[in-house]
């Protein structure tokens, strides 16, 4: 069965010729409520609809898996269809106004031999 965007404005897979990935609502209460309010519909409650991937950053995009081998060496394949990683959510709006949009912030690594300054 084909999601059908649940961003209004978004058309991805009204078209049966032309799929476009995406995913469904998280099941956490506190990510599927962010991504709610991300969409930004009023009184939406997401039943069959979902996401498609023209409204996730491309840093939350999974692009490729990695595996050991048997004999230690690394394996490294690019993903045939998109992943999103755990903690991500909709934040690229083009059918919206442009302040419901948003870059978003890369989380800081923190390197083990880093001082910890207080």
């Amino acid at each position: 069965m084909v999601n059908k965007c649940c961003d209004p404005g978004c058309r991805s897979n009204y078209d049966p010729t032309v799929y476009i990935s995406s995913f469904q609502f998280p099941k956490e209460e506190d990510r599927r409520n962010l991504w709610l309010k991300k969409i930004n519909r009023k009184d939406y409650s997401p039943s069959k609809n979902a996401v498609c991937i023209k409204h996730f950053s491309e840093k939350f995009d999974i692009a490729e898996d990695h595996a050991v081998r048997d004999d230690g060496s690394a394996l490294t394949v690019k993903t045939i269809h998109p992943n999103l990683i755990p903690d991500a959510y909709p934040s690229i709006f083009p059918n919206q106004p442009a302040y419901l949009s948003s870059d978003p912030v890369s989380k800081r690594k923190i390197h083990l031999n880093e001082e910890m300054k207080y």
